[in-house]
């Protein structure tokens, strides 16, 4: 992980780790304070400290946790994000009855989930459906990647180019700022997405 920005996020976790340990040792002297000085084996005013210390911890934690592992942004926040999608033609592979583009394996048959193996710009590209879809229709916009900003106007350009058989991949990648290096995600890739354009479903090479 580069470290830049995400430094901040970085100096967070590590001031909530010595509050921890702070407020373990204000607690254990406040009651021994309370048993050995006060004798008192209660006192409401140390457990309310207590307690606002907690949770004071706890809220911070809490709010980390949730801006560094379960943050979801919009792809089309474009102060958090900065997105570009790269368009290149697919390799034709000959099969022993006929060509095709891509070969679609269903690894299990109790989830709808299949894997997309493709050879484009020289590189083996596998990818499963959960980030890609195949769009073999008239419009090269398919129903699944109608979630990702894709340009029509420019996929309609790229059918005209590469004769429908091209892949156009999105790529999200979160921008170097602050709110982002509080985050730690600064200079990481938030998404990526492929659409995977074939003149017809006959050159999909599909494996049970």
């Amino acid at each position: 992980m580069t470290l830049g920005w995400n430094i901040l996020g970085i100096l967070a976790w590590l001031i909530l780790v010595l509050y921890l340990i702070f407020i373990v040792q204000n607690i254990r002297k406040r009651h021994l304070i309370m048993i050995v000085k006060d004798r008192k084996r209660f006192e409401w005013k140390t457990t309310l400290l207590d307690i606002l210390e907690v949770l004071l911890l706890l809220c911070g934690a809490i709010y980390m946790f949730s801006i560094t592992l379960f943050y979801n942004p919009d792809l089309e926040n474009k102060q958090v994000l900065s997105s570009k999608i790269e368009y290149q033609p697919l390799i034709l592979t000959a099969g022993n009855k006929r060509s095709y583009y891509v070969t679609a394996k269903s690894d299990n048959k109790k989830t709808p989930i299949q894997t997309y193996t493709f050879y484009s710009n020289g590189n083996r590209v596998t990818v499963t459906s959960n980030y890609a879809t195949i769009s073999d229709g008239k419009n090269p916009m398919s129903v699944q990647a109608g979630a990702i900003p894709y340009s029509s106007k420019r996929l309609v350009q790229a059918d005209a180019r590469y004769q429908n058989a091209y892949v156009a991949t999105y790529t999200a990648t979160y921008k170097k700022n602050w709110q982002n290096g509080l985050r730690m995600h600064a200079g990481k890739t938030a998404a990526k997405y492929y659409l995977i354009r074939v003149p017809d479903r006959t050159f999909v090479r599909e494996l049970k």
